[in-house]
């Protein structure tokens, strides 16, 4: 999984934020010196892992994620101020939802479905069937905002939104993630 990047390197720490809870965060250094990081609230660092090669590529190509995920679908997501429980990260159980029109808003937490490919899967499924989808920030950690208004971006549909946030999320042209790692003092003091 991941980006199509070939990996000289990949390193996860562990590190306490701010609010007490512990994060794992990830650098993949790419072959040609290009790095990206990410991170996730769990204790499966394959997500951290999948989001930081895809951090890694959009640098490298000096773009924003979602130009490596198509194009920009939005200049701001929407927010969803309360999240509400996410669906559990199983696609054949979601089909069989789906097609028992089951569900009119998917709430998907992209840290739990471990791949920025699945999470697209689950859109792209999400607009065949004109469903809403809400990206599920799950500790709603800014950093988790960020990376799910990074991935709304890119993703089809209509009705794509961010949970929990209280206000719309502009879109940032930056190159790459455009999380914020300073807002956890702690990410500074990692040695990579």
């Amino acid at each position: 999984m991941g980006a199509p990047l070939a990996i000289a390197h990949t390193h996860v720490h562990s590190m306490r934020a701010a609010s007490g809870a512990e994060a794992l965060v990830a650098r993949v250094l790419a072959a040609d010196g290009s790095a990206g990081f990410g991170f996730t609230f769990n204790l499966e660092a394959a997500a951290a892992r999948d989001m930081a090669s895809w951090d890694a590529l959009a640098r490298k190509c000096k773009v924003p994620l979602y130009t490596l995920l198509g194009g920009r679908r939005r200049a701001s997501v929407p927010a969803l101020p309360e999240a509400g429980a996410a669906l559990p990260a199983d696609l054949d159980a979601l089909r069989r939802d789906m097609l028992e029109n089951r569900h009119e808003l998917l709430r998907v937490d992209p840290f739990a479905w471990g791949s920025l490919e699945r999470v697209q899967a689950v859109a792209a499924a999400a607009a065949a069937f004109d469903l809403a989808l809400a990206l599920i920030a799950p500790n709603a950690h800014p950093w988790e905002i960020a990376w799910c208004a990074a991935l709304a971006a890119g993703l089809p549909g209509e009705d794509v939104r961010v949970a929990p946030a209280t206000r719309a999320i502009a879109v940032s042209d930056a190159p790459g993630l455009s999380i914020d790692w300073s807002l956890e003092p702690s990410f500074a003091g990692l040695r990579w």
